[in-house]
């Protein structure tokens, strides 16, 4: 047995709320027709052809009355399985933020308009919560007969106040998601903020950093081209004492030699002054190399103090 189903998605325009820039919510609705009778004979299958049609006719009507609202929009569905086919993930359904939704057929029906009917004459609309299966409304509809009992086309009665009333519920809903987009959006903004603000605090540390690194390097240049300065000016005088230590080198190689040749050798203490006189330069070549302008002094007026002791061995 084949019923039409016809799905209405009633969606309210988006707009932003004060300060929260909050999206505004929507709540959608679908309407599906419904047999409830039992067929046990031609009868009642003749009756059926009837009863679709006054169920069709009462869905047509009902989205006639939806449409006379201009906040309200709405888009037919010829079929609405595919939403039914769907898994009911109540509430641990996705929330939307595009639409509000939190629960129900995920997230795409907050409400079901049932329209049932077992006969012919009479039929019955439900609006039921998707969330909680609870029905908000209820109104009978007994079908519109001529004066001679036929059945007529004429608007049924029982639209309007249904209508009346399922438009009270879904304000309601409204406001409830309204009010759930709003601290949603409140929550966002304040994430944003201590967000902006952590990156605010990002910033000025490596502002600070920077800056810490150019003071540092300002420092080292300063220490650096003071410790040229220092270098420079014992530079001189290692210079005269290496120079000094050269030449006694070689005058007392020159003279050693002259002694050799005569099968004398130089004496032990002038070996000793010479010996320690060569360390004082090396010591003092090596504490040039790694900038030590203090330690260069001091070695200069030692290496100085053992040439004057050579001196006066000449």
């Amino acid at each position: 047995m084949r019923i039409s189903k016809i799905a209405i998605i009633v969606a309210a325009s988006a707009v932003f709320a004060g300060l929260a820039s909050a999206q505004k919510a929507s709540v959608s609705v679908g309407a599906i027709t419904k047999y409830t009778g039992v067929i046990t004979s031609n009868d009642d299958v003749k009756e059926l052809k009837a009863i679709n049609s006054n169920l069709n006719s009462l869905e047509s009507q009902l989205a006639s009355e939806f449409v006379k609202y201009p906040d309200v929009q709405y888009l037919d569905r010829t079929n609405t399985q595919n939403i039914f086919d769907e898994l009911h993930l109540s509430s641990s359904s996705p929330f939307d933020a595009s639409s509000g939704a939190l629960r129900g057929l995920m997230g795409r029906l907050d409400f079901i308009v049932v329209i049932d009917s077992s006969e012919p004459s009479n039929a019955r609309l439900r609006l039921i919560d998707v969330e909680t299966g609870a029905v908000r409304a209820v109104e009978p509809c007994r079908r519109v007969t001529s004066w001679l009992g036929a059945p007529s086309d004429a608007p049924a009665n029982c639209i309007t106040p249904f209508v009346s009333h399922a438009r009270a519920v879904l304000q309601s809903k409204q406001a409830e998601k309204d009010a759930r987009l709003q601290r949603q959006a409140m929550q966002q903004q304040e994430a944003r903020r201590q967000e902006a603000a952590e990156q605010d605090a990002l910033r000025k540390k490596a502002a600070a950093q920077q800056q810490q690194e150019i003071e540092r390097q300002k420092q080292q240049a300063s220490a650096q081209a003071e410790l040229d300065r220092q270098i420079s000016e014992v530079r001189p005088d290692l210079d005269s004492a290496l120079s000094r230590l050269s030449n006694a080198g070689t005058f007392w190689g020159n003279f050693s030699h002259q002694l050799a040749a005569s099968g004398i050798q130089l004496r032990s203490e002038i070996k000793t002054a010479l010996s320690t006189a060569n360390a004082d330069g090396a010591r003092c070549q090596r504490l040039l190399a790694q900038m030590k302008p203090a330690e260069i002094k001091s070695c200069i007026t030692d290496l100085n103090h053992h040439l004057d002791t050579l001196d006066s061995m000449k």
